[in-house]
């Protein structure tokens, strides 16, 4: 039998999950859903649900097991809260949340209401950083110190609702290059220090460009730094330019947008194949949610470990504000702490001389 999904937000990113789910036997859309009257116009046209503009409407009429979030950036907690709060599993595409207690409140009615939560951080099932993550399983760079990492976009390029967004390039790219890079390494970051800006000429709001240092548990340290501000490529590969570069003890690997170049100490150059790629990034996504529903099994992209990839973003806001370096594991200590600390009872005021509460 196939698990009901309904699909939440039908911009660019919600198209992808209605193919998606609609290519995938094991599945079936059983609604749609969108807040804009236009795009739910178009999406009743061309859909075979039923089609509705609010989530709690769709929940109350079309029967289902999860939901898949895909709307704007800024308006993901509230459809995750509403199924989640139902008892119903939810895929939420990234970034999870724009900052972590958030995060972490999502998690806790997850794990309260004991149903799966992934988020959809698909760039580590990429074909690159899968076989980055081989080779360096295999060691064969052996220890890591230095990670460098590159990512150029044009201006263009950026979704409207994301372009509308202060720190787009943060919540754009970067949010799924520091989640890839964690998982390729199997390691935490521990520090950051970050600058977010928009360049001089730049239209974006503030954080159209960023900067980072980082370093990760294994003394490993990292150069990251993205920007949607990049002109002059727009020809090239759709606008976009990638380069990442691991430098081990006994050789270096490049990734330069989809080939790898293995520099072993003593040999020559040599280029490594990805290997195939069978089903989509979207459709590992897709199998994890119903392995975790049909099996209980815990999914790679659950909430639990994208709360790792949402401290080191909500740090790189934090540095970038303050200018100092910030630890993501001190953050998300802290805000465990602070959600299970009960809450104290606020000192009743006494009442002035006519009878009311007294003011400071």
């Amino acid at each position: 039998m196939a698990l009901r999904v309904v699909v939440a937000g039908l911009g660019p990113r919600g198209q992808d999950w209605v193919r998606e789910v609609n290519s995938n036997p094991g599945f079936e859309l059983v609604a749609a859903v969108d807040s804009d009257p236009v795009v739910l116009e178009q999406a009743a046209a061309s859909l075979a649900v039923p089609t509705f503009s609010k989530l709690a409407e769709a929940l109350a009429r079309a029967s289902c097991d999860a939901v898949i979030v895909a709307t704007s950036v800024a308006n993901h907690v509230e459809p995750c809260e509403l199924a989640l709060a139902r008892g119903l599993a939810v895929l939420v595409e990234k970034p999870f949340t724009l900052d972590l207690p958030a995060a972490v409140r999502l998690v806790a009615l997850a794990e309260q209401k004991r149903v799966p939560l992934l988020v959809a951080q698909n760039y580590r099932y990429m074909r690159a950083y899968r076989t980055v993550r081989r080779l360096l399983d295999d060691d064969a760079l052996g220890p890591i110190g230095m990670i460098t990492c590159q990512y150029y976009r044009v201006p263009q390029a950026m979704a409207a609702s994301l372009a509308k967004t202060a720190n787009s390039a943060l919540w754009g790219a970067a949010v799924h290059h520091l989640d890839a890079l964690r998982y390729v390494l199997r390691r935490r970051f521990t520090g950051v220090l970050a600058e977010s800006f928009t360049l001089p000429w730049g239209t974006l709001p503030t954080g159209g460009s960023m900067q980072m240092l980082l370093t990760l548990e294994g003394d490993v340290r990292a150069l990251y730094s993205v920007t949607y501000e990049s002109t002059g490529h727009e020809y090239f590969e759709r606008g976009q330019e990638f380069y990442l570069r691991f430098v081990g003890e006994r050789g270096t690997l490049h990734v330069f947008q989809r080939w790898l170049v293995l520099c072993e100490t003593g040999k020559l150059p040599r280029l490594v194949r990805r290997g195939s790629r069978n089903v989509t990034e979207e459709q590992t996504l897709l199998d994890q949610l119903a392995r975790a529903l049909l099996a209980n099994e815990t999914p790679e992209v659950s909430g639990t470990d994208n709360l790792q990839t949402m401290a080191v973003v909500e740090a790189s806001l934090r540095s970038a504000a303050t200018r100092a370096w910030v630890n993501p594991q001190e953050l998300l200590a802290a805000t465990h702490h602070n959600r299970e600390q009960p809450e104290r009872e606020q000192p009743k005021q006494k009442p002035d001389r006519q009878g009311a509460p007294s003011s400071c």
